[in-house]
């Protein structure tokens, strides 16, 4: 890559994804004490309604923005930078104005009919705000992710977390006392003052950036606005499809659970409670290393586009191989730890709460979840969105059969089993999509094979590893934390002496 590694950028993102994660478990956990499990349940019922208008909006434009402002910085046309970057910001905007407005017309069908429960009502009109403020930050950060910059929106991300944190402490004694519903709107209300935050530090950084290039006179390769937005809606337009049609389907799916659960035999309370245990507390918790893939993801797409349009296929096709070993390598990691120290990490977060065995079935999903995340940013690297949709579609027709048929026999169990079987399917059609469309072989031994043995081994010897650390009566929640440290550190270790993590490749990925 020229002059820059997509890792460094990965890493950079990482970092930035562990802080913010760290606070984002610090302000769940608060959250989750505040409002209870019920709570929880009810604040993620809009997840899905969120998930589906942000993730429509945002998530093309963002890559069609990488994906052009890479290339142009490739071929030296350094003219069209910030002007790519203006014409997707108005794109955006427009479309999350128009997407707002359809939702506070429709706000009470929404609600009572799509949602069925009322207390969400709040916290629906609040997230409104939201939408084109996080529209707006996508193009944005777009354009740092194309030019390989990523210590903006890392900044911007952190300050995000640290003002919603602080408007829910600061609010949460007034909200709490007049009841549950307003107790949830406030959780929205600090999702929206973090997310103008995050697009302010995002904007004066891009002004600065602004005034700077319009010093560079010169006009190679200047493209024209017109031409721009074209391209901008040739490549973001199929992106978003995709995401409206996955983000819809999921919303079904999460929409579906507590009313599946409700057939199982659970009364409504009940229900959102474990709902929210699944998705409000366990989940984050299975998704927390994820940090790393999709930071190795939104990398991946320039840093994939920046070598094809310089026809280096070689780079291509290393670029893709490692970063596929690297996921596997995480993925089996963390397999290990939450099958060891389900019970532990779940009682250490969430007190009294006992999610640990959501915990242990969740476990089985890390591979193929977080493996997921990086084969979708390859192909959107190699722009396969089509297929990526196609694949998509078919995983979540699996789990929604799993939601329908499973849950009101086997519980939230079912529906666990649901992800691990549709996850792995998608991942089978993704690495063969990328193998056909590349050549690259399927390096087995170093994906699966190294990185397994090395779980097995942690899994057996996490209650050794365990009696090791509880010499040291460093007090049980201290003894949880660092028998975590340890088994990650070891296990990374055992990588290295298997050969699963080459040290020289390490190096030259980094630079």
């Amino acid at each position: 890559m020229t002059g820059k590694s997509f890792v460094s950028g990965a890493i950079v993102l990482m970092i930035a994804g562990f802080i913010v994660k760290i606070l984002g478990f610090i302000y769940r956990i608060y959250l989750s004490n505040l409002i209870g499990a019920e709570g929880m349940g009810i604040f993620q019922l809009i997840a899905p309604v969120y998930s589906l208008v942000i993730l429509t909006l945002s998530s093309g434009i963002s890559i069609a923005v990488s994906k052009m402002v890479a290339e142009q910085t490739a071929k030296n046309n350094h003219v069209n930078l910030i002007r790519i970057a203006s014409c997707a910001l108005a794109i955006v905007v427009a479309g999350a104005l128009i997407a707002s407005l359809g939702i506070f017309i429709f706000i009470d069908p929404i609600v009572n009919v799509i949602l069925k429960d009322s207390r969400t009502y709040y916290s629906m009109l609040l997230l409104l705000p939201c939408i084109p403020v996080i529209a707006a930050a996508s193009a944005v950060k777009g354009y740092y992710y194309g030019v390989q910059d990523v210590v903006p929106t890392a900044c911007s991300q952190v300050v995000e977390q640290v003002v919603r944190i602080g408007i829910v402490m600061l609010m949460a004694g007034y909200f709490v006392d007049i009841g549950l519903e307003y107790a949830c709107a406030l959780a929205t209300v600090g999702m929206a003052v973090g997310e103008i935050s995050n697009l302010a530090v995002l904007l004066l950084i891009f002004k600065i950036r602004k005034r700077k290039s319009l010093l560079n006179k010169s006009k190679k390769g200047f493209m024209r606005k017109r031409t721009i937005c074209t391209n901008l809606m040739k490549i973001s337009m199929p992106i978003s499809f995709n995401r409206f049609i996955t983000s819809m389907m999921g919303a079904i799916e999460l929409i579906l659970i507590p009313r599946m659960l409700l057939i199982g035999g659970m009364n409504y309370q009940a229900s959102l409670v474990e709902y929210g245990k699944l998705t409000g507390m366990a989940m984050p918790l299975v998704f927390f290393p994820s940090l790393v893939t999709s930071s190795l993801a939104t990398t991946l797409v320039p840093a994939i586009s920046e070598a094809l349009s310089l026809k280096s296929f070689k780079i291509v096709n290393y670029r893709i191989s490692k970063s596929i070993q690297f996921t596997f390598i995480l993925g089996f990691i963390f397999t290990s730890i939450f099958i060891g120290f389900s019970n532990e990490i779940g009682d250490l977060v969430y007190r009294n709460e006992n999610i640990g065995h959501i915990l242990y079935s969740l476990s089985f999903t890390c591979i193929f979840i977080y493996l997921q995340q990086t084969l979708l940013g390859i192909l959107n690297g190699l722009g396969k969105q089509g297929v990526s949709l196609r694949n998509s579609i078919a995983g979540y027709i699996i789990r929604i059969l799993f939601v329908v048929y499973c849950i009101p026999v086997y519980g939230i169990q079912g529906y666990i089993a649901g992800i691990v079987i549709s996850s792995a399917c998608v991942c089978i059609l993704n690495v063969y999509t990328v193998t056909k469309m590349t050549g690259m072989a399927l390096d087995f031994r170093n994906w699966i094979l190294k990185p397994g043995i090395v779980c097995i081994a942690i899994v057996f010897a996490d209650k050794y590893i365990n009696s090791f650390f509880t010499i040291f009566g460093m007090g049980s929640s201290v003894t949880v934390i660092v028998n975590i440290l340890g088994n990650v550190v070891i296990a990374f270790g055992l990588m290295f002496v298997i050969g699963a993590i080459d040290k020289e490749e390490v190096l030259k990925l980094l630079k």
